[in-house]
């Protein structure tokens, strides 16, 4: 009776496991039967629901794609521009494969022999329909100096500056459509300052390509003639003991340093090695004071004192000349609080300076960020009211001050220009 007790239990797994092999078989049937001839494509569109009923004949990097067609389920591959892009079978039905456009596509902008094709593929043949991938809508990173005016030229650094249409900057009609260059890979575009600027309109720069605009935020803004603080030239506001200038001794507010022109008129110059380890000597340092309390910031519209701290960018333009790295060189700015809390922060110089060719660049720090611990400036009251008692005077006052954390002397020629407390967009 045990013999035959295993003889039924092993005849029963036999018959369970052809069971298996028959709907295996005949699911592979059913999938063979759908796909009786080769795939066509009818159109493409995006994965938008509204947009059920559009098509298209190009996209962006970036972009999920929806291929509506038929003898679709099985698809093996799907190739833009002979790249395959990927596909997952949970996307894929006999009416529509959903693929995603990486960034490792080859577009026109890259290589203009593209073949400007799509491809799809599976067990019975290939379909093909022209199809062009562009790179996506422009990025704009940084406004390499925002301290400009019309016929200056300005230089903006990001992503995906190709096939340019136009560049848009503050005012009804100021835009510019011709001069425009962008280097190879897209990262840099330089343009000249229209004539016509409107800060009443704004303040933003924009640049609009055959993929779209780009988005505009507080790194895309440009000097709006608003919030100087010392321009080294015209500002009268700041007072000095014992004649010792801006905070700098010797005669360093000129209109160059070696290998350093200026943007306008005069500003401050550093000419040394700066001190390694965090050392000090007083060239390194540039301190806006008014030993009389005159109120050296600015108010007035767009300064109202309720505004958060946030809303505001402390910024100033830096040109550095060197043959050393600059990794480790950093700025620090440092302001006194009503309350004697001493607020700080310092800028990696790298963030913002990307050539030491003696070129301007625009730095800019956040307010909010100036703290001692847990203590920061909450509003723009805060930042008005604070003061520096200096020999039982009270002092407004703003420093900043050169600082090397790394273990060797970095010599270089440094200017500064243009300190301004900006209101900053969002």
């Amino acid at each position: 009776m045990k013999i035959i007790k295993n003889i039924s239990s092993s005849h029963s797994l036999l018959v369970a496991s052809a069971l298996v092999m028959v709907l295996i078989l005949g699911a592979c049937k059913d999938e063979d039967e759908i796909n009786v001839g080769p795939p066509t494509i009818e159109r493409v569109r995006n994965t938008d629901p509204s947009s059920a009923d559009s098509s298209f004949t190009s996209a962006t990097l970036g972009s999920t794609l929806a291929i509506l067609g038929n003898n679709l389920l099985g698809t093996q591959e799907v190739y833009l521009n002979d790249y395959p892009l990927g596909v997952n079978t949970a996307y894929v039905t006999n009416n529509t494969v959903i693929v995603t456009v990486g960034d490792s596509v080859p577009t026109v902008a890259t290589d203009p022999n593209v073949p400007n094709t799509l491809r799809l593929v599976n067990k019975a043949g290939e379909a093909l329909m022209e199809f062009t991938t562009l790179p996506p809508a422009p990025q704009i990173t940084q406004v390499k100096n925002q301290y400009v005016k019309a016929g200056d030229e300005l230089t903006l650094l990001g992503r995906y500056f190709f096939f340019v249409d136009t560049v848009y900057f503050p005012g009804e009609d100021a835009f510019v459509t011709s001069g425009i260059e962008t280097n190879s890979t897209g990262s840099s575009l330089t343009v000249k300052v229209p004539d016509n600027l409107d800060f009443s309109d704004g303040q933003m720069i924009r640049v609009v390509t055959q993929s779209g605009g780009s988005a505009t935020n507080r790194n895309t803004q440009i000097y709006a003639e608003k919030g100087m603080v010392a321009d080294f030239d015209t500002n009268g506001a700041l007072e000095y003991p014992d004649n010792w200038g801006w905070g700098l001794s010797g005669d360093m507010i000129r209109p160059s340093q070696p290998g350093v022109a200026s943007l306008e008129g005069s500003f401050a110059g550093m000419n040394q090695a700066f001190p390694a380890n965090w050392g000090w000597n007083n060239d390194k340092v540039l301190n806006l004071r008014n030993n009389s309390g005159v109120q050296i910031f600015p108010t007035g519209e767009g300064y109202e004192p309720s505004t958060p701290a946030a809303s505001f960018d402390i910024r100033f333009e830096v040109a550095i000349n060197t043959t050393a790295s600059i990794e480790g060189l950093q700025m620090q700015v440092w302001f006194p609080d009503v309350n004697g809390n001493e607020l700080s922060y310092n800028i990696p110089m790298s963030d913002f300076v990307k050539a030491t060719d003696g070129s301007w660049y625009t730095m800019s720090l956040n307010m909010s960020r100036l703290t001692n611990g847990s203590t920061r400036l909450n509003t723009y009251a805060d930042f008005l009211a604070g003061t520096f008692i200096d020999q039982g005077i009270n002092t407004k006052q703003l420093r900043l001050v050169v600082i090397n954390s790394t273990s060797n002397d970095i010599p270089a020629v440094l200017g500064i220009d243009n300190i301004r407390v900006v209101r900053a967009v969002n």
